[in-house]
């Protein structure tokens, strides 16, 4: 691992290091089209506690905004990928090796049964329409979170700590570090930490694609 950087205190070298070891990108979530802020943040914020490295935000019909209060700077330490079109991300995620996951509450599959071995970003639909027919068409898999009562369906951003949590087990039951970055990717991202915690920079890298 980088060597400890004497403009750092050695307890936030060792926060970064522990948490770069743990960083994945086997896994994304997809935000197709949200238009609240609040729960934008709350997608974002989850994912960055679980370890996710990347998220990816469609804003073809609803613009990207975010509420910082809810993010609680979450972004500084993520990468965020924005498309103008749907069709830009499935195809950009598919050259990146992911499967294409869609939760649906018309779905038969649950969400146990989906193999997990191969990369997968996992779509969430807008809060009141769900997802784009389109993408609904092209998914690899529809599935359905464990429901029990007469809801409908969880609010958006539960059913991402709900996932969430779910990818999170499975990780660990398999052996975590079989989905983490290796290690030139920690050291590099490390780097790329330090340099936003000194810089005092609120975002991580975003890219409009």
């Amino acid at each position: 691992m980088p060597q400890k950087f004497s403009d750092l205190t050695e307890r936030r070298q060792m926060l970064f290091e522990k948490a770069a070891s743990l960083r994945t990108k086997h896994f994304c979530l997809v935000l197709e089209d949200f238009f609240d802020p609040h729960n934008i943040s709350a997608v974002i914020r989850t994912s960055e506690v679980f370890g996710l490295q990347n998220v990816h935000i469609i804003e073809e019909d609803n613009a990207y905004k975010v509420n910082k209060a809810i993010l609680k700077g979450s972004l500084k330490w993520m990468n965020a990928f924005i498309y103008s079109k749907r069709a830009t991300a499935l195809s950009e995620l598919r050259n990146q090796g992911y499967k294409i996951a869609v939760a649906s509450t018309h779905a038969n599959k649950p969400l146990p049964e989906l193999d997990l071995s191969k990369p997968t970003a996992f779509y969430l639909g807008a809060e009141l329409r769900g997802n784009h027919p389109d993408t609904l068409e092209q998914a690899d898999e529809h599935f359905i979170l464990p429901q029990y009562g007469l809801t409908e369906s969880l609010n958006v951003s539960v059913a991402a700590g709900v996932l969430l949590t779910y990818l999170d087990i499975y990780m660990q039951s398999q052996g975590r570090q079989k989905f983490c970055l290796s290690e030139a990717e920690q050291e590099a991202l490390i780097l790329e930490w330090r340099e936003r915690h000194l810089s005092r920079s609120k975002a991580g890298k975003i890219y409009r694609l």
